[in-house]
């Protein structure tokens, strides 16, 4: 039984109003188990009923009506041979007792609820694509499981999401690359094969596979926003291991402009498989590089973060990240 304590307000120097002014009252201190007891009688009518009820002795449940009637200062039972009837105080104190009880067990559902995602709040930072890919999936079938839980998704720069993150104002963040310590727990969660998006109308576009080889002396168009940076640096890598330099073009443009710009004819972007869930006017996403260039993803929290919606979150990225093949 509940250990815990409700409030019941009384207007001084008056013991038939329960329901007064708040300016004109004091709040006496009830037991969860006397309001318990006291429904419970008044709805059997006799105090060996309501004990019977309760599975308790009678002589336990008048020494709570005894402790409630004193602490109230009011009489709450007229007592006869035959059983127990409310006095007027008593009726009044039941109808607010029981909804003061029915409002205490909607807060322990609600409580319990929580404490298994049933509601709540998950703040999730994300710098992907959730038009298809294993960030989607995820999202889907947390929605699905803990459809009570209110999602919040932020699309923002590594830094202020990391930020927000450490200022437990992000519960976690999905990113490209392989999960950082420095940043908090991490779970690798997918890697991806990178596509090049090119346009349509270009020879590139009919091929099936692309090598870096090809693609050497290309233009390259990237965003100056996340995740803009990382590809960047990325075409730097492999073209500069063929021995040239790279024709990397940065717009402040999001991801779809840049799509734009290659549907134009005025450069290739790289992509991972994720953001081929949209289609663009005259883009077309050809793989590039080995079958086995893929690029990681990760989730970020912070240890020291309870909420339980995190954790059921990160519960379903493990088995996702089994599905992904990248765990074990």
């Amino acid at each position: 039984m509940l250990g815990s304590s409700v409030f019941i307000m009384r207007e001084k120097g008056n013991h038939e109003g329960l329901t007064l002014p708040v300016s004109d009252i004091d709040l006496a201190r009830v037991e969860v188990l006397q309001l318990i007891s006291f429904l419970t009688v008044a709805e059997a009518g006799s105090f060996r009923q309501g004990a019977f009820k309760l599975e308790v002795g009678q002589s336990t449940v008048s020494r709570r009506m005894q402790r409630l009637e004193d602490h109230l200062g009011v009489s709450l039972f007229e007592r006869r041979t035959n059983g127990v009837r409310l006095t007027f105080a008593g009726k009044r104190f039941s109808a607010r007792g029981r909804a003061v009880l029915a409002d205490l067990a909607s807060a322990v559902d609600t409580a319990r609820a929580g404490g298994i995602a049933g509601n709540g709040d998950l703040a999730v930072g994300l710098i992907t694509s959730l038009s298809r890919g294993p960030v989607r999936a995820l999202i889907n079938r947390f929605r699905a499981e803990h459809g009570d839980v209110d999602l919040h998704l932020t699309e923002a720069d590594r830094g202020e999401l990391l930020s927000l993150l450490c200022h437990r104002r992000m519960d976690v963040v999905l990113a490209s690359g392989e999960p950082s310590p420095e940043d908090g727990d991490g779970l690798l969660f997918a890697r991806e094969r990178i596509f090049l998006a090119v346009a349509s109308d270009h020879r590139w576009a009919e091929l099936d596979q692309l090598r870096w080889e090809d693609v050497r002396k290309a233009t390259y168009v990237v965003s100056a926003r996340e995740p803009g940076p990382e590809i960047h640096d990325y075409i730097l890598r492999r073209v500069s291991d063929l021995g040239r330099s790279a024709n990397v073009r940065r717009h402040r443009l999001g991801r779809e402009g840049i799509m734009n710009l290659v549907g134009l004819g005025l450069g290739v972007s790289l992509v991972a498989d994720h953001w081929r869930g949209v289609q663009y006017p005259n883009v077309t996403f050809v793989p590039i590089g080995e079958a086995y260039e893929t690029i990681p993803f990760s989730l970020v929290w912070r240890p020291e973060n309870d909420n339980p919606a995190l954790r059921r979150f990160i519960s379903l990225a493990r088995i996702e990240a089994k599905r992904n093949g990248v765990l074990s």
